[in-house]
């Protein structure tokens, strides 16, 4: 965020009942010493977390707000406050050195003032250990120390944590500033409707338009619906030839099945009586879509659809994305024949 106004912009847009609620807190002083953000990825957790510590270390706040342009303000926005500490997973997870490390700064006072910050990204990540050693720190916070906790998945956060934080839980952002900020992002809107359908962080599907993964996998994914619809054994040869020419790490193949299912949902929706855009996602597909779901009964295209959602279990046992793909590929040509 280029500065202390467009992260209050962005705080109050996407989560504003929330962002008033913290500006009233800090107003009348009552600001806990630990919080955990919880929601979804995209929905603001970075956002309020920055706009506290500009409100937390402004040197001259007004009407609630950080000015945005003292010396503190400007630290914070550019990542170089000495007393706002970010810890985040290296690689899969939060591990106990990075919890010591964190320690270590708890301890001492602050470097310029009487208050530090810290700040820690996806929480759930933090290892049974990490999060053990995290525990006395949160029990028995010392003056002036403030924890912020970010998570995706409050579940997943060790019981005893989330039982000593006040839990902030943020929405999903509405379909329709999601599809703005995918708009200034210059995501073409045939694609946004398909990433939508997978997930409601615009930072992720901005990594998944990275070298142009996105549009292939969907090109491919298409293809191979093409085939299956027409009940082809060609569609088996597909996944070889096609999909696993796709780009990617396991994470990535897992994803295509994710697209396999979404299209396939697509049709059992219009196959249903589905005629809104709103409510499909391959909309550039849409007259192929109409063509396959009026071309079998309904029961065959519900089967075919609980077989494309039960693929994400096979590669968690894993089974390799090749072999999940073709043993779905005719799987689905068998229901399509009967």
């Amino acid at each position: 965020m280029a500065n202390a106004t467009q992260s209050k912009w962005q705080a109050e847009r996407l989560q504003p009942a929330i962002s008033q609620r913290l500006k009233k807190t800090m107003v009348q002083g009552e600001l806990a010493h630990a919080y955990l953000f919880a929601g979804p990825s995209g929905s603001g957790k970075k956002a309020l977390a920055q706009w506290l510590a500009l409100r937390l270390f402004c040197e001259q706040p007004q009407a609630g707000e950080p000015d945005g342009t003292c010396s503190e303000c400007q630290r914070i926005l550019s990542g170089n406050h000495p007393d706002v500490v970010t810890a985040a997973p290296e690689g899969r997870q939060i591990k106990v050195d990075t919890i010591r490390r964190l320690k270590a700064e708890f301890t001492k006072s602050g470097v310029e003032g009487s208050q530090k910050l810290f700040i820690i990204e996806d929480a759930e990540k933090m290892t049974t250990s990490a999060a053990n050693s995290l525990l006395k720190f949160i029990e028995e916070p010392l003056p002036g120390i403030y924890i912020l906790l970010l998570t995706t998945n409050k579940s997943a956060v060790l019981p005893t944590i989330r039982s000593r934080t006040q839990i902030i839980e943020l929405q999903p952002l509405p379909k329709k500033i999601l599809q703005e900020m995918l708009d200034q992002a210059e995501i073409p809107v045939g694609l946004q409707s398909i990433a939508l359908g997978l997930t409601d962080s615009t930072a992720q599907i901005k990594e998944w338009m990275e070298d142009d993964w996105l549009s292939q996998a969907v090109q491919a994914v298409v293809q191979w619906y093409k085939e299956c619809g027409r009940a082809d054994l060609i569609a088996f040869v597909t996944v070889q030839t096609t999909l696993l020419k796709v780009p990617g790490d396991r994470e990535k193949q897992a994803l295509i099945l994710d697209l396999m299912a979404l299209i396939w949902r697509d049709t059992l929706m219009v196959a249903n009586g589905a005629d809104e855009i709103d409510d499909l996602h391959f909309n550039d597909q849409l007259t192929m879509v109409k063509e396959i779901a009026q071309h079998y009964r309904l029961d065959q295209l519900l089967k075919v659809s609980e077989l494309t959602l039960e693929t994400r279990h096979l590669m968690d046992q894993n089974i390799s994305f090749q072999n999940t793909a073709e043993q779905l590929s005719l799987r689905i040509i068998n229901v399509l024949q009967r």
